[in-house]
This record gives C-alpha cells, structure tokens and sequence, in this order.
C-alpha cells in the first residue's frame, strides 16, 4: 500500500510539492495552496483519489476509522486496536472486541477477512459484522464468487447484516461498552469497539474549491480522453473521475489501465497531437484476499478458493510495486 514518492520523483527528474491544495483554478491555471505561494501550469492532471460516502455520519466520531485515506489506514486501525485493547484490560473487560465493517463490497468483504486473521494470529478474540444497504455482498459479483465468500464467513464467525442503512453514529456514554454506538434506520441500535467505513465512494471535499464541470454525483466531469468535459488543458483520472458518456466503476483496477492512456494524452496535448480515448475493460480478473493465504479469484464466470489464487494475487501485487521501486 505504499510507493515510496520522494526517491521516484527525484528519480523521474519531478519535482514533488507535500502540501494541502485549497483551490484550482483551471482559467487562470493556478493551484492554491494551505500555507506555501500558488503554482501556476501549463497542463495539469488532477488524480486525488474519492472519500468514503456519508461523511456527516461519521466524521469525528472517536470509534470509527475511514477506510481512506488507504496510505494511512494500517497505522490509523494499529492505533486504535491498540488503544481499546488497553482500554479493555485496564477495565478488567475480557470480552472479543466487536468491529463493525460498514459496506459490504469488494473492499468491506477483503478487510473482514484480512482484519480476522491479523488479530487471531495477535492472540486477540474479535466479534465482526458486515452491515449493507444491499440484500447480499459482494453487489455485482457472480453468484459463485460470493457464496464461496459466505462460506467463508460462516466459518470464521463473521456476521452479515443485510439491508441495513446507518442513520446516527454516536460516541458511546461513559461507562458502557464500546465506543461507538450506531442507529440503523429500522430503530436497531448495535454497539462497537469499532468501526469501519467501507461504503462507496464519494467526492473528496476539496474538489467543490475546484472550478470545473462536475456529474450529479460531485465528481470533476470528464471524456473518454479523460480531459475535462471544458476545452481547458485539464486532465481527470482514476476515483476522481466522473465519466459523462460511460460511467466507470470506482476501482483500482480501471484507473491502472488509466495510466497509459493519460501518459500518452499529456505529452500529445503539449505537443499539438490527436488525443487517443481510454476505453475500460468490460472483463478482468479479480482477486480477494482471505488473509489466509488464500484468495477467492473470479474470471469469466468461474470462481474459486485456493492458494494458488493467493499467490497468484501475491505475485500480481508485489510486481507491481515493483515497477516503482527505485
């Protein structure tokens, strides 16, 4: 989950700016910033990723951890494990801590599994639950993919509470259990020591200081070219794009095959050439790790369980970060 950036910038000749963007400005081509003087550009390409949705539920609330930023997500849950844990022996609480995973998706359903066995193999009992507004996981999936994954779930205790919207997220009282107390909208209330936003993804907020078209959705409008839906030198890609005449889904695996294609575009639009479109993949392989060593593959309609498949997805993985190690 981490490229290291500084050495691969100085490495490709870029220069790397860390700090927070406040505004962009695609007339005047300036970008602002928190702190440091604007920049001005020539083309620029604007890639910063999406948020978790419902952010009013959950933002600043001390039990629940937002799957992103994913760079810092495993230093954000070690450190929150770590402090209820604490917590719960200096209480004398002996119970499994109970973590409450909200969206059942590709990524919702990966970290149950991953997170079950990082904490088994630590020693520590966990009670987890996955909650979805949809009536079954893994939405989009086929039907094998994810009873193999059900399978899995009802062997390792992992509860799924299907159909289920989130209407509070509250602090938990002093002196009850858990630190997070959530209200769906049947009246249900459910405690936990912890939970995690997995739910689709949603515009950053930084992107409404940016003035550019955007889709219903909030998403900066783009073309197949991935440039701006406006005739400005403005490029759009990866989460961060809201396609108008093909929505693509937000996931890695269609913003990796982005790259090529904006690579070619910002040398191409620099130097007066035709812009060639980016057409997503309709089919791809796809790999969800159990943590176990195995992973769940699903292509072309066949699915399995295996540990081929958890090395095939190790191999996949490590090769590509590979190519940005310097």
């Amino acid at each position: 989950m981490e490229i290291e950036l500084l050495p691969l910038a100085e490495h490709c000749g870029a220069e790397l700016i860390v700090a927070s963007v406040t505004g962009f400005d695609p007339v005047q081509r300036e970008i602002r910033f928190d702190g440091r003087p604007p920049i001005r550009f020539d083309i620029a390409s604007i890639g910063i990723g999406s948020v978790p949705g419902q952010r009013e539920l959950w933002q600043g609330r001390a039990g629940v951890l937002s799957l992103k930023p994913m760079a810092t997500f495993l230093e954000r849950l070690e450190r929150r494990i770590g402090d209820r844990t604490a917590a719960n022996l200096s209480v004398g609480r002996s119970e499994p801590l109970k973590i409450m995973i909200v969206g059942a998706g590709a990524a919702g359903v990966e970290v149950a599994f991953c997170l079950d066995e990082r904490l088994r193999n630590r020693g520590l009992t966990t009670g987890i639950l996955l909650a979805d507004a949809h009536d079954e996981i893994l939405s989009g999936y086929s039907s094998g993919a994810v009873r193999l994954a059900r399978r899995e779930m009802d062997r390792r205790g992992i509860l799924f509470h299907p159909k289920r919207r989130i209407n509070r997220c509250e602090d938990a009282p002093e002196g009850t259990t858990g630190t997070v107390v959530v209200t769906f909208d049947d009246g249900a209330v459910l405690s936990a020591d912890l939970v995690i936003w997995a739910t689709g993804a949603a515009p950053p907020p930084v992107l409404e200081q940016f003035d550019l078209p955007k889709t219903p959705d909030g998403f900066p409008a783009v073309r197949p070219t991935l440039q701006s839906t406006t005739d400005l030198p403005v490029f759009i890609v990866g989460d961060t794009a809201g396609f108008v005449d093909e929505p693509v889904p937000k996931a890695g695996v269609y913003a990796v095959r982005e790259g090529p294609i904006l690579c070619h575009n910002l040398r191409a639009l620099a130097e007066g050439r035709a812009l060639v479109e980016y057409k997503p993949q309709h089919r791809f392989l796809s790999l969800l790790s159990t943590g176990d060593g195995r992973a769940i593959m699903e292509y072309r309609g066949f699915s399995f369980h295996t540990h081929w498949a958890g090395l095939l997805k190790d191999r996949i993985d490590r090769r590509f970060m590979a190519r940005f190690r310097v």
